[in-house]
């Protein structure tokens, strides 16, 4: 199977090339042999009734059926050009679920472990402010802030696209723009839908759960189809090399952009403190930004990150954490990306809201806004020295359903290494769209 990129595997050793092929056979990161029988491990635990709940337990249940699925994945023509591996791992397990196909004792323990241990933002801490620590400190800033224009000129493009097909299909101007095209662009679940439906509720006087129901189906939808974009946007890229930066944002004599994908791996780190000070500094940012949220009322990824770039762009960030932050952002991109999406698809992906955006006329406005998104930042990004697949995929972010969101559509695009400017498309650019919403539907009220 292909990890999250292929530029991100190193070439095998020697001594690797010259075994038998049954002994260079691997399902995921895991040697074919390990892996059967970590799969045979995770079959028995289920059959007796009793899988565990703790991190060594669910790492090797996650990565058995996570890996398994991306390996189905990559190898199904069509499919894997639309990100496959990441739909299969997303939206499966979430069918599963709810068809009663996953054993439920699995399905209970997957839960616990993600709520217990919060994957997703351990997971985010590692691939934003490792990739923003290992970045170029001149490329940083003005990487950042030439994503405002393209993100405001695409939100307003795929607000009109959007308003235009919707009312084509008969959808009603006022239903259009409150409840299809703001949570397209509202920044996800936690950060988008759930204030929208709080403010909804309190200038409608109607119920909060009521306007939730509406919310999150558009949220879902919108979410499919930027990860779908994003795998198209990919192979757009591999079949026209000049469109695609492999990872960079901004052309190179811009010098701006992430750190790049497809960057030889560097060789082990020969002092292990390095990176264990480094991935310690990493989740110190997190505890800080989970401490001031209720304070300052921004979501901690995004304050994580603006801690992140002012650390770097103060010069306070070493050199040797720098390479470690690389390691680290490179570790978790191989080896968590697929676990934490079938983690993702058990406990966060709803099926029936899922199936519930499937009317045609919805289905459809939503795509069309998802694709204005995607291809206002393609046709903008050469007036902007940026690449065309890069911009055009950070803006398909706008659209996400939040952090588990941006790192599906990431990886259907094999762009985790943009995981920072898209989570500023996706925090900022959604906090943005909600606040303009809802002073616009208390004034229509």
């Amino acid at each position: 199977m292909h990890s999250n990129s292929d530029a991100e595997r190193p070439a095998a050793p020697e001594p690797e090339r010259a075994m038998p092929c049954w002994q260079r056979l691997r399902i995921g990161i895991l040697p074919l042999p390990l892996y059967l029988l970590a799969a045979a491990t995770v079959i028995a635990m289920v059959l007796r009734g009793k899988v565990s709940s703790d991190l060594c337990i669910m790492a090797v249940v996650l990565a058995v059926c996570s890996y398994a699925l991306a390996e189905i994945g990559h190898r199904i023509p069509g499919l894997r050009s639309i990100g496959g591996p990441v739909i299969l791992n997303t939206f499966l397990p979430s069918a599963m679920v709810f068809y009663g196909v996953l054993p439920e004792v699995l399905n209970k323990a997957i839960t616990r472990f993600y709520h217990q241990s919060n994957f997703l933002y351990l997971f985010v801490t590692a691939v934003v402010a490792g990739s923003i620590f290992a970045m170029d400190r001149r490329a940083l800033l003005a990487n950042m802030l030439k994503i405002f224009a393209p993100l405001t000129l695409a939100s307003l493009a795929a607000a009109l696209v959007g308003l235009l097909v919707g009312l084509a299909l008969g959808l009603s101007p006022a239903y259009l723009i409150f409840f299809v095209l703001t949570p397209i662009m509202a920044g996800g679940v936690g950060e988008g839908a759930v204030p929208l439906a709080i403010g909804y509720a309190a200038i409608n006087h109607a119920s909060q759960a009521e306007m939730l129901g509406k919310l999150l189906p558009i949220v879902a939808m919108a979410n499919v189809c930027a990860i779908v974009a994003a795998g198209l946007l990919n192979a757009m890229g591999l079949r026209r090399p000049d469109w695609s930066g492999q990872g960079q944002l901004l052309h190179a004599d811009e010098r701006v952009g992430t750190m790049p994908v497809a960057a030889p791996a560097r060789p082990l780190l020969s002092d292990p403190v390095r990176p264990a000070t480094t991935g310690l500094a990493l989740l110190t940012l997190y505890a800080t930004s989970s401490a001031v949220e209720h304070i300052v009322r921004l979501p901690a990824p995004l304050i994580m990150l603006l801690l992140a770039v002012v650390l770097k762009m103060a010069r306070l960030i070493p050199e040797s954490m720098e390479q470690s932050a690389q390691w680290i952002y490179r570790f978790f991109a191989a080896a968590c990306t697929y676990p934490l999406m079938f983690c993702i698809g058990v406990v966060l992906t709803p099926w029936k809201p899922l199936v519930a955006a499937f009317s045609p006329a919805i289905c459809i406005t939503i795509a069309a806004t998802v694709l204005a998104l995607a291809g206002t930042g393609f046709l903008l990004a050469r007036r902007l020295r940026m690449y065309p697949v890069e911009a055009a995929i950070i803006m398909a972010c706008h659209a996400s359903s939040g952090g588990a969101g941006d790192v599906a559509i990431l990886s259907a695009g094999q762009r985790l290494g943009l995981m920072a400017s898209a989570q500023v498309a996706t925090k900022i650019g959604g906090f943005v769209t909600v606040t303009l919403a809802l002073l616009a539907y208390a004034c229509w009220h």
